[in-house]
């Protein structure tokens, strides 16, 4: 079975808002939706899939260069992704925490345990702060490789970053500047600006939709876009995330993390 990380790109993480002058309420239930999945690289290239999230459910449908279809289920409240190869008609389970977060986002900006282990990290809260009239967590992460501590602010309602400071002075920061409408709906509209030192910023946007609780667009200051579109809200199938009748169970191969964190590097948001 061929790993699908590449499904994993196209993932507008579903993660929990508000409204942005507010802090963070009880959060409402998630309406069910489908909606393709759209990836435009800086070179022009374009990947596209379907997305389909009901009840703590995902589903990601993608078609590589190769005609190839791969699709991922993740199942958070259970905690388990398949891996499903349509070509070979079997599917790979594997069991992870991970999926949880991946289906409806990272409760803390830690990277995943294993992860921290392995490169010697630590990641602890350290304080409180604000950002665009929003009371943020703060978080610092230290690593051998790192001079010093990268400074997070994390918003635990939209369980984003909303400024990132990295130890030589490289800025992430996310600004609110107004809603918008966008296929008929409702959403925030972010601007994000990158700043390394002695440099202009790069700026980028971030569109997230407070009713279906889903970043449905983001512009990245590297130049790589993400997007949503043809958006359909209502009832999903539940056969979608079960492995297909007649399908062969095999075990994985190298096959990806369930889910994972924002990267640590700048431009990786």
């Amino acid at each position: 079975m061929r790993p699908i990380a590449a499904a994993l790109a196209l993932i507008l993480a579903a993660v929990p808002a508000m409204p942005a002058s507010a802090q963070s309420p009880a959060l409402p239930a998630t309406p069910a939706f489908s909606a393709e999945a759209v990836q435009s690289l800086p070179d022009g290239g374009e990947q596209v899939g379907r997305i389909f999230k009901a009840a703590g459910n995902m589903r990601i449908e993608v078609q590589g260069p190769d005609g190839r279809t791969s699709i991922q289920i993740m199942r958070g409240r259970e905690g388990i992704a398949y891996l499903i190869d349509p070509q070979s008609r079997t599917y790979a389970a594997i069991r992870d925490p991970s999926v949880a977060s991946a289906v409806s986002g990272a409760a803390d900006p830690c990277p995943p345990q294993q992860q921290m282990q392995a490169a010697q990290m630590t990641c602890r809260q350290v304080g409180k702060g604000q950002v665009s009239g929003i009371t943020t967590q703060t978080w610092e992460l230290t690593a051998p490789n790192l001079d010093g501590p990268m400074r997070i602010e994390w918003d635990t309602g939209r369980r984003q970053a909303l400024s990132r400071i990295w130890p030589d002075g490289t800025t992430m920061t996310m600004t609110f500047q107004e809603m918008q409408e966008m296929e008929g709906r409702q959403v925030e509209y972010w601007s994000t600006s990158l700043q390394r030192p002695g440099q202009a910023p790069v700026i980028g946007g971030w569109w997230f939709d407070p009713g279906l609780l889903v970043v449905v667009r983001e512009e990245q200051p590297g130049g790589a876009r993400r997007a949503l579109r043809n958006i359909r809200v209502g009832e999903i199938d539940p056969a979608l995330f079960e492995p297909p009748q007649g399908y062969r169970e095999v075990q994985p191969q190298a096959a990806p993390a369930p889910g994972s964190q924002p990267g640590s590097q700048p431009g990786n948001q």
